[in-house]
């Protein structure tokens, strides 16, 4: 099964979609879908299952849950590259392979089983690694390249990202990661979030599923190489002492490599894939000059950094996740920015990643545009406002650049040409025939926050150069 199909199914697990929609998540042309359609149902029928159909101009899959976990998980509707990933993973993992075995466990040609393996093999070759045949049995790995223990971390990260961190009985992982620990301990999922929240690092999905990775790879082979000249410092004694609370139940080895891990990431050591973070660093750069953006506030362009990085792991890794909601005008002109900065720098990514950046890039430029607004005024006729303390410190703490100014709905008929002239911004609680004043349903100190960050973003929306 190719990817595009094994796509397919895991978006109609969660509803029902138009052809548009379905080619928009799966970054495929929508003419090729009803190729993909088809195939699916031949495969569905074959195992007397439900087939798809369209409803409503919509396709959906009317399965049981025992059907879904069945279709989402068996090696029946794995595609070509994850049966390869499969194949890999489990040869490094064990050390040993035998093909025959694998044809009979994914009931397939031995000429399929082969052709699959030698794209390992071809892997293997290029990466530095070795490995024997031993007749009559199969195949046993001698010697594991550098570069293969990188990549073999990056596929588990694959499957962990793609799992949400649950390896269970009906997944073809389950019977691979058994006798590993990570596929017995509960709660490690909450214990490492833990021990990254306490150490003051960021616990994005990411990190936690290297961390899962970093697991398998200290039984496998003894882990990574981490810069080690953080060791005997008060930082390192005060995270090692959580480490040693929290995961007392695990490995001193592979305590010890979260501990070296989280003090690298600390120090803003490298340790994930520099292509793709260089690809996310030209992705930044190009957005930023299309957004009219020259400065971003470290918090914010760390957060950005991170989900460009993670959104362009993704499509690579073909890890797909559903946005339900609607976009606003704003946001689809947003995405359009971004459509063609992706292709200006020949990048890409998913749909669902793409809505997520919308969310970080509005907030960045609501920021940047927020510091160009100097004078707001607040314009009262049925509520009386001057003496509310209340609203005036809260906005003066959020906003101690912005001068707010509270006065009666009279001021602005007696003084409009200079109330246009010196404000950004002028709400009132009444309604005005008039654009350069907004309509404020109640003087609540976060109300007029929002409107403030409206203004900002339209501010930046009519600077853009959007058609």
């Amino acid at each position: 099964m190719n990817s595009t199909n094994v796509g397919i199914l895991n978006l109609l697990y969660h509803g029902s979609f138009s052809q548009k929609d379905l080619a928009l998540y799966l970054d495929v042309d929508s003419k090729t879908l009803g190729k993909n359609i088809s195939q699916l149902n031949i495969e569905l029928k074959d195992l007397k299952l439900n087939e798809i159909k369209m409803e409503n101009g919509k396709y959906k899959l009317d399965l049981e849950k025992d059907q879904w976990t069945y279709v989402l998980n068996s090696k029946e509707f794995m595609s070509s590259e994850d049966i390869i990933d499969y194949l890999y993973l489990k040869f490094i993992f064990k050390g040993f392979i035998n093909l025959e075995f694998e044809k009979n466990e994914f009931q397939v040609s031995r000429s399929s089983i082969n052709r699959y393996f030698l794209v390992v093999k071809n892997i293997l070759n290029e990466n530095g690694s070795a490995y024997r045949y031993e007749t009559g049995k199969g195949l046993r790995l001698d010697k594991l390249s550098i570069m293969d223990k990188n990549l073999f971390s990056k596929k588990l990260i694959k499957i962990f990202v793609k799992s949400d961190f649950s390896i269970t009985p009906p997944m073809v992982y389950y019977d691979l990661f058994k006798e590993s620990r990570i596929a017995k301990i509960d709660g490690l999922l909450e214990k490492l979030y833990n021990v990254f929240i306490s150490s003051e690092v960021p616990a994005t999905k990411f990190i936690i599923a290297f961390s899962f990775a970093l697991k398998i790879c200290v039984e496998v082979f003894d882990g990574f190489v981490f810069n080690t000249i953080y060791e005997g410092t008060e930082e390192y004694k005060s995270i090692k002492n959580n480490i040693d609370i929290i995961l007392k139940e695990f490995s001193p080895e592979y305590k010890n490599q979260i501990l070296l891990f989280i003090l690298n990431l600390k120090n803003n050591e490298t340790y994930f894939e520099k292509e793709i973070i260089e690809k996310a660093k030209l992705l930044m750069r190009q957005l930023k000059k299309h957004l009219n953006i020259d400065i971003i506030e470290k918090g914010f362009e760390e957060l950005l950094m991170k989900k460009l990085y993670m959104s362009l792991f993704k499509y690579e890794n073909k890890i797909l996740n559903v946005y339900s909601s609607k976009l606003t005008t704003d946001e689809k002109r947003l995405l359009k920015i971004l459509d063609e900065t992706l292709s200006e720098t020949e990048l890409k990514m998913y749909f669902y990643d793409k809505v997520v950046l919308l969310s970080i890039l509005k907030k960045i430029i609501i920021e940047n545009n927020k510091k160009k607004i100097n004078n707001v005024l607040l314009l009262f006729n049925e509520i009386i406002l001057p003496n509310d303390l209340y609203l005036k410190e809260n906005l003066k703490k959020q906003i101690p650049h912005i001068n707010v100014d509270i006065l009666p709905s009279f001021h602005l008929q007696f003084n409009y040409a200079n109330c246009i002239k010196n404000y950004d911004l002028i709400l009132s609680d009444e309604k005005y025939q008039d654009d350069n004043v907004e309509k404020i349903s109640t003087f609540n100190y976060i109300k007029v926050l929002e409107k403030i960050d409206k203004r900002a973003l339209r501010k930046a929306m009519d600077s853009l150069k959007l058609v």
